[in-house]
């Protein structure tokens, strides 16, 4: 079992399940230990998702294949009302090869679905925002984008080069009319940057050297450094931002800030990862050796049930 999202329940989760009844995406009940089944992967082997989760719907790519991102479909999952649907899929070229995409999964926000997908040579892509109450499909950008998602007001964000090996730049535009937006201040600053995360009105990103993690406690405000690492450490791309606290790592080890009491303290030292939302906190231990789909052990927190934490030593 693999996390995928965080519910907004204080109770749940979406995981990759991998069993030999179902392989797939599901939701998982802690309390219950209850698994529903979503929608079963085509090759249980070898399919991954990587997506995210507004409230109501869950939106994730489905990868076809264990070391590629080029191969891929695009799916929605209603919570409400159970209803499954396809938003778009991967193209091929003319020589059967799909088309190269960005490597980062879906995302979700107010009932907007996000993805870039490639659609030429020489990393040509699309970034698409889709109405989930409409069906409305917009393709916001036709360029070179890299890996897109939202932030309030419905505004899509990604990072893009004017021109080869020239530094990428962060974009916006409106998931609504696809226009372009004026880029809001905690993010214009920054040159290749592709870790970016967010919850929609504050960010999280390891720097281009992924030396040190960098935050920002609103649109509107300068990024500024709160970690900082030391020789061959570095700041991976596991970084998850959830009101005052954020996830991220320094492989193996997993911390969690909190950046009202300007504390953070470490949750894994064995290759973990972090997943948090305005709600709750999921703490992912790894496995003592890497293998594929791995028997992870999990700690679920609601953030209500979480305690101070201790001043640094």
């Amino acid at each position: 079992m693999v996390p995928l999202a965080v519910a907004r329940d204080g109770r749940s989760f979406f995981a990759e399940v991998y069993s030999s009844r179902f392989s797939g995406v599901a939701r998982v009940d802690v309390r219950t230990n209850a698994v529903m089944k979503i929608k079963a992967f085509p090759d249980p082997q070898f399919d991954q998702a990587w997506g995210a989760f507004d409230g109501r719907w869950l939106v994730w790519n489905e990868y076809h294949g264990y070391d590629s991102f080029n191969d891929f479909s695009t799916w929605a999952w209603d919570r409400q009302t159970r209803k499954l649907t396809q938003l778009g899929a991967a193209t091929r070229g003319p020589e059967g090869q799909f088309w190269e995409s960005p490597w980062r999964g879906a995302d979700v926000r107010n009932g907007i679905a996000v993805w870039v997908q490639g659609v030429g040579p020489d990393q040509l892509g699309e970034v698409h925002a889709y109405n989930l109450r409409t069906g409305r499909d917009v393709v916001v950008r036709h360029g070179h984008p890299g890996g897109a998602f939202l932030i309030a007001g419905h505004i899509v964000i990604w990072a893009e080069a004017s021109a080869p090996g020239v530094p990428t730049r962060i974009h916006a535009g409106s998931a609504l009319t696809g226009r372009p937006m004026a880029v809001p201040r905690a993010l214009r600053s920054l040159r290749n940057v592709t870790g970016l995360y967010t919850d929609g009105l504050r960010i999280a990103y390891p720097n281009a050297s992924y030396k040190s993690l960098w935050w920002s406690p609103s649109l509107g405000a300068k990024p500024y450094e709160v970690v900082s690492t030391r020789h061959v450490q570095h700041i991976d791309n596991s970084v998850q931002v959830g009101a005052r606290y954020v996830g991220f790592g320094t492989y193996p080890r997993a911390f969690v800030a909190d950046t009202k009491a300007r504390r953070y303290i470490e949750v894994s030292r064995n290759g973990g990862s972090v997943f948090v939302n305005s709600t709750s906190l999921l703490v992912v231990h790894g496995p003592a050796k890497k293998v594929l789909h791995a028997k992870l052990r999990m700690v679920f927190v609601p953030l209500r049930d979480l305690p101070p934490m201790p001043a640094c030593s």
